[in-house]
């Protein structure tokens, strides 16, 4: 990595000297030269960097230019640790690995393997979370070039597309913006999807009883255009066009499978060398023309029959294969090869269909309650169901699922109402779900997610608005009804929401007969942001476990869909295999979901290389952890666990809930510049009243986290965490636990990851644009953590064990120089904003927001 950073500075420093006259090249080399090599970093770079912001106030270009080369390089350098991290991933021998362990612990039973194995489903979930600071097509340039660097040339090539392509982004995407970008994420999970199954057909056969790969394992899940949680851009409208621009990618993939080119399979050219291109072309012909129909692609009515499912698709290319084989060899067998593709294709057909990505609808409880108080009160069933009791309410919603009476938007009176926008918005985007799901399939559009979910009524009134769109009735539910346990508080609540879930006469009836597990995702956001990282990771792992416990004793399967984030604060590990892994085996029965959020979504799937090796991780992980089995130590340890958790809770609410963390936060972070960003299309802040200045209830988790750590401080993944360990008095105890649990482990690892990327010289820093009234805040902050450092350090007996980890650790040893010094100047931006003329203000805002871009290429931000 050293190496690396010297090669692109030789090759910025030209960009530099191209850039700007000799003399303000020299000043800017004078700034950085001491970053680059292996010196002691100097104690002078702070007031350095200080001192040139103060004298180019009035020359911001500078600042930016200087800012420009720090994220280039720190963008090079975390892509190619990344990079380097899936290509040190063995793919073909973990899964063989986690395929044999499915088999032992099947009891080396062909059916009961391939019972297992058909629920080793995963799917990566991309959310478009305004976590991805940098322009677009600098991820672009990165990934285009990441992996052909191996010559002066094509190293000179890579550090010139990242250089060029850098900046502020001029305007926040829009909705369609962000689905037309992660469509392209979403292609490369098709091609890497084909890759691994095709991997895993082969060494499934290899199997005693050979055994067979019968149904797809990865499937690709959407957010963006779905996700309505505090994003007044989506609308009916809006959500159409996300569903066919997923849609596009998966037609897009199967006319690519069926071209010339022999790297995409030997199907085509078989049935063109056996006679039947014709045959071949009508096929391909009737998928064109179902394109078209579906996206809309021809201003003409279509000519011609259409196929309706992917499925029947495939069936046309097997006929059509196994009617070649007969003329020319008088039998239907075909050539291993052929029959090997066209199984591949068929699973193609089931993860891809005509949607290309299942996306799911997110909406949280308080709009659902007003949109379904306002329906019932239009259909005269009650006009103040807002003010029922939770027992009326249940009462109420259970009288209009039971009734088999339609309820529908033609049987009530609408009146449009600028007053009633929201209702509208609602009722239209509700009315929609049906002709997509009749347009594009079932699986376009399988999940409805409820965010904060507290109640049973909050997990009925979806059912009611289901029941309205026309996708329930009596026996059916078209859609999956997936609570979203947020807060530790929700989460200690959750086995009771769930059993009132189970136990619903009517719901328990229709889940039974689905066959499908019921979902609940758990989140790792609003908990941490609340109660502090230890009481929420406890809190999700031990909820999970109480949730498997009842679904088990009802009779029913549960899937986990975990919300994590990019940070450790918000329960992001070093890869997939240390999420996975550290996690209680029982949950992952029926597979694992997980949302990739915002700049997790190209890290991971920027590419098809980067893609097969991060789901290879994932999938290959998940066999080889779904035992059927309960972890043995929550019943050993989860005493302790519950008086640790709880310790850090009180610790970290102390924290929380000091009368100046507002005031301090505001000013010694850059939240306040986080709007500035554009990076995505959803509002940084819940709507509150203009006017009342920064309220913590109403900011979301990911600026929360994502301005401490661009401070140097990443408060919320430890605060809480050390007095815990500390107060416990027994280090032996907690070291033994750390050999011995990998969710304890995993849970420090990621702990001490969060503090190596953070800086106390540097807060302190930052801490001085607050007011002296609150020092109070980065004291205590200061002191939980020299003792999380010392507490960790001492669990972890000196490095971790975690040789990922260490990687990590040595990574960030070499981006640390240039990381302090987008730091310094981004405190030191901050500072001469506070102090200047609006004219000033205005030319600072670019360079602050260069600053953090530089900042979270090295840090990740939410």
């Amino acid at each position: 990595m050293q190496h690396l950073k010297q090669a692109n500075h030789r090759v910025l420093q030209n960009k530099l000297r191209q850039s700007l006259s000799a003399e303000h090249a020299a000043q800017i080399e004078k700034l950085i030269e001491p970053l680059i090599h292996d010196s002691p970093e100097s104690d002078d770079t702070p007031s350095m960097i200080e001192n040139f912001v103060q004298s180019n106030l009035h020359h911001p270009e500078l600042i930016s230019t200087t800012l420009k080369y720090l994220n280039s390089q720190l963008i090079i350098l975390s892509g190619t640790e990344r990079h380097a991290r899936v290509e040190q991933f063995g793919q073909d021998e973990g899964l063989k690995d986690g395929l044999t362990t499915l088999f032992e612990n099947s009891g080396r039973s062909p059916q009961r393997f391939t019972q297992q194995l058909a629920k080793a489903k995963v799917s990566p979930v991309f959310t478009a979370h305004p976590t991805h600071f940098n322009r677009p097509e600098a991820s672009k340039a990165l990934l285009d070039n990441l992996s052909m660097v191996d010559t002066p040339a094509s190293h000179a090539r890579l550090c010139d597309e990242v250089w060029a392509n850098q900046g502020v982004r001029e305007q926040k995407p829009s909705v369609q913006d962000e689905a037309r970008l992660f469509a392209n994420y979403v292609r490369n999970l098709h091609q890497s999807s084909h890759q691994i199954h095709q991997k895993l057909q082969a060494q499934v056969s290899l199997l005693p009883g050979k055994p067979k790969l019968e149904n797809a394992l990865i499937e690709a899940g959407n957010w963006v255009g779905g996700d309505r949680d505090g994003n007044p851009f989506i609308n009916a409208k809006v959500l159409t066009e996300v569903v066919k621009t997923m849609s596009t990618a998966a037609f897009d993939y199967y006319q690519n499978r069926l071209n010339n080119h022999p790297a995409n399979g030997k199907l085509a050219a078989f049935l063109r060398t056996n006679g039947r291109e014709s045959d071949l072309q009508d096929c391909l012909g009737k998928l064109a023309r179902t394109r078209a129909h579906l996206l809309g692609e021809s201003a003409l009515p279509i000519q011609g029959d259409l196929y309706q499912s992917a499925s029947e698709f495939v069936d046309d290319l097997e006929h059509l294969a196994r009617d070649s084989s007969t003329a020319h060899s008088k039998s239907p067998e075909l050539p291993t090869d052929i029959q090997s593709e066209l199984d591949l294709l068929r699973l193609d057909a089931q993860a891809i269909g005509f949607h290309g990505a299942s996306t799911d609808i997110r909406q949280n409880s308080a709009m659902n309650e007003k949109t379904v108080g306002e329906l019932l009160r239009k259909a005269n069933v009650h006009t103040d169901y807002e003010n029922l009791s939770e027992e009326d309410r249940q009462a109420i919603l259970t009288s209009v699922l039971i009734n088999d009476t339609p309820f529908e938007k033609s049987d009530l009176m609408f009146e449009k109402s600028s007053a009633n926008s929201d209702f509208e918005r609602e009722i239209d985007l509700i009315s929609n779900y049906k002709t997509i799901q009749d347009t594009y399939g079932q699986k376009a559009l399988p999940n409805c997610i409820t965010a904060n979910t507290e109640t049973l009524s909050d997990m009925l009134e979806v059912m009611v608005l289901l029941k309205f769109a026309g996708l329930a009735d009596s026996n059916t539910l078209k859609m999956n009804v997936i609570p979203l346990i947020e807060t530790v508080n929700d989460l200690h609540n959750a086995p009771k929401i769930l059993t009132g879930m189970l136990e619903h006469p009517w719901y328990n009836r229709i889940l039974t007969n689905s066959a499908n597990p019921q979902q609940v995702m758990v989140g790792y956001s609003d908990s941490n942001k609340l109660d502090g990282p230890l009481a929420s990771s406890w809190a999700v792992y031990e909820g999970t476990a109480k949730m498997l416990d009842i679904a088990k004793a009802h009779g029913l399967d549960l899937m986990i869909f975990h919300g994590r984030g990019g940070t450790e604060a918000r329960g992001s590990g070093d890869s997939y295999s240390q999420e996975i892994r550290s996690g209680n085996p029982a949950a992952l029965m029926q597979g694992f979901r997980q949302t990739e959020q915002g700049e997790e979504v190209p890290a991971k799937f920027g590419t098809p290389e980067i893609s097969t090796g991060n789901l290879g991780d994932m999938l290959a992980s998940t066999l080889a952890t779904m035992p059927e089995k309960p972890d043995p130590m929550l019943s050993k340890h989860g005493h302790l666990m519950d008086k640790l958790a709880n310790q850090a809770r009180a610790h970290y609410n102390a924290l929380y809930k000091h009368p100046q963390l507002p005031t301090f936060f505001e000013h010694s972070t850059p939240i306040g510049f986080v709007g500035h960003s554009n990076a995505g299309s959803r509002p940084a802040s819940r709507p509150s009243a203009s006017g009342e200045g920064l309220k913590l209830e109403k900011l979301r988790a990911i600026p929360w986290v994502g301005s401490w750590y661009q401070a140097g401080m990443a408060t919320p993944a430890f605060y809480g965490t050390g007095t815990a360990l500390h107060d416990h008095g027994n280090v032996t105890e907690l070291i033994k636990l750390y050999k011995e649990w990998p969710f304890f482990k995993s849970f420090i690892d990621r702990t001490a990851a969060a503090l190596d990327k953070t800086d106390m010289t540097m807060a302190e820093q930052y801490a001085k644009l607050a007011p002296a009234n609150s020092q109070a805040v980065f004291d205590a902050i200061r002191k939980e953590h020299a003792l999380t450092d010392q507490m960790i350090r001492s669990i972890q007996g000196g490095l971790s064990e975690n040789d990922n980890l260490s990687d990590a650790s040595q990574s960030m040893s070499v981006k640390r120089p240039l990381l302090k010094a987008a730091q310094s100047m981004q405190a030191s931006l901050m500072k001469a904003h506070r102090q200047a003329g609006p004219h000033v203000q205005e030319r600072l805002i670019n360079p602050i927001v260069l600053s953090m871009q530089a900042i979270s290429s090295a840090n990740r931000f939410g």
